[in-house]
């Protein structure tokens, strides 16, 4: 039997910044000027490097539990198997919240040049339409994948070096916005509000765990790859904000793609529709990828990881889980309706502020204090920049997912008999193809 490929150092890398820099940076821009100005900078290194700190408390532990999963593994192997449940559920909402945060991205680049574009009823019909393909399963995602990344990367590319002579530095000029400021929050308020939306800009990092049975020696290959991705993400990051603030200083706030309204700068009035093109098609592979992927973290918590029903794992007869299909779509079409993108890539960090926040607790019970405590007082800051909304439905669905884990817990007896029903399966299925060779 021929054994899968595993991936290398530098697959990892490109896996690692793919799955990073999405829409984020090109949508959000804006965003972070109105509440902190030129100190959106700071919110972004200051982001960055609270999540390297956070992406140690991961590495830390990936050379403990080398196997595929995550923060939900690494929960529910140091606190046990409540706490393994809600994180896990929280690491599958996480994905879920991706999709529906991505597709409203889509729908926000694409009102650049559609702006009459009903974004609900499309939105709804991409989710749909992607859960059905998911249905059938596919072979053309790695495929994509390999192309949107390199889509990705020509648009950084070409951004940079066709807008850093449209640099000026007047628009660097403006007053000490910590104290005081024209800008819509202002103040230490408005920083916080950007340092907690620009760690959406790093959530994707989350994910490269959840693979570590994929990798060569995940033990010595992650922890490595994980910082170099950290790294270049963040130093691409400050480069496009630094660009697009003294490429169009006050204008940013005004445009709903502030690095498509740089390009047209250069290129004339096709440079918006092309660059918002090369955007949505960058997003729409996330999208995609995020359609395939996340369904089979509900299945997988249902195979190996307890208290998840065991036919959610049930696949179809084309090999994908049925049931995490449909529960991964009706959330992702809930969640898409529950806000606009801005809400959405909040909801995003709120799930990810509760892994962060459990692998965290888990390096200081490991003895791992520095980073471990680091990392939870990372996490805890984040809770100051989360909007009243975000944090009513954050909380909400935590409280929702404590009622649902008493409800559906698994008995042990029940799970052992299934288990040793399908280990039976399995056997009478081997002896079979063993007696007609």
């Amino acid at each position: 039997m021929k054994e899968n490929k595993l991936l290398s150092p530098a697959a990892i890398f490109l896996l690692g910044v793919n799955s990073i820099i999405g829409s984020g940076i090109f949508l959000l821009s804006g965003k972070i000027y109105e509440d902190a100005g030129i100190w959106s900078l700071l919110a972004i290194l200051c982001a960055g490097l609270s999540i390297f700190v956070i992406a140690f408390a991961y590495a830390n532990m990936s050379k403990i539990y080398s196997k595929n999963g995550g923060a939900f593994v690494y929960a529910k192997e140091t606190f046990g198997r409540f706490p393994g449940f809600i994180v896990g559920m929280v690491t599958w909402l996480l994905g879920t919240v991706t999709l529906a945060t991505e597709v409203s991205a889509l729908l926000t680049a694409m009102k650049m040049i559609l702006p009459n574009l009903n974004s609900w009823l499309i939105g709804i019909i991409i989710i749909l339409a992607l859960g059905i393909i998911s249905y059938f399963g596919s072979s053309i995602i790695a495929g994509l994948d390999n192309l949107t990344s390199f889509v990705k990367i020509v648009l950084v590319l070409v951004f940079i070096f066709t807008c850093l002579g449209l640099v000026r530095g007047l628009n660097f000029s403006s007053p000490n916005l910590l104290t005081a400021s024209s800008a819509n929050l202002g103040g230490f308020k408005g920083f916080l509000s950007a340092y907690g939306t620009v760690f959406f800009f790093f959530t994707g990092f989350s994910f490269l765990p959840v693979n570590a049975e994929k990798m060569k020696n995940p033990a010595k290959n992650l922890p490595k790859m994980m910082s170099l991705v950290m790294l270049t993400c963040l130093a691409v990051y400050l480069i496009i904000q630094t660009i697009t603030i003294g490429a169009l200083g006050p204008e940013l706030t005004k445009t709903l793609v502030p690095a498509a309204t740089a390009f047209s700068k250069i290129v004339g009035s096709i440079g918006i529709p092309l660059f918002v093109v090369g955007i949505c098609f960058s997003i729409f592979g996330v999208i995609v990828a995020t359609t395939f992927n996340t369904p089979t973290i509900l299945a997988s918590l249902a195979q190996a990881h307890e208290d998840v029903p065991m036919f959610v794992s049930k696949n179809n007869r084309f090999g994908t889980p049925t049931w995490a299909i449909i529960l991964t779509t009706v959330c992702g079409i809930a969640l898409f309706l529950s806000g606009n993108y801005v809400f959405l890539s909040g909801l995003t960090v709120f799930m990810s502020f509760v892994q962060y926040l459990s692998t965290g607790l888990a390096n200081i019970k490991k003895k791992f204090l520095l980073i471990g405590i680091g990392s939870v007082l990372f996490s805890l800051v984040l809770l100051t920049s989360f909007t009243l909304s975000v944090l009513i439905l954050g909380l909400g669905i935590l409280i929702l997912l404590v009622m649902i884990y008493f409800v559906v817990k698994l008995d042990d007896d029940e799970r052992e008999k299934w288990l040793k029903e399908h280990q039976e399966k399995s056997k009478g299925a081997d002896v079979n193809t063993v007696k007609r060779l």
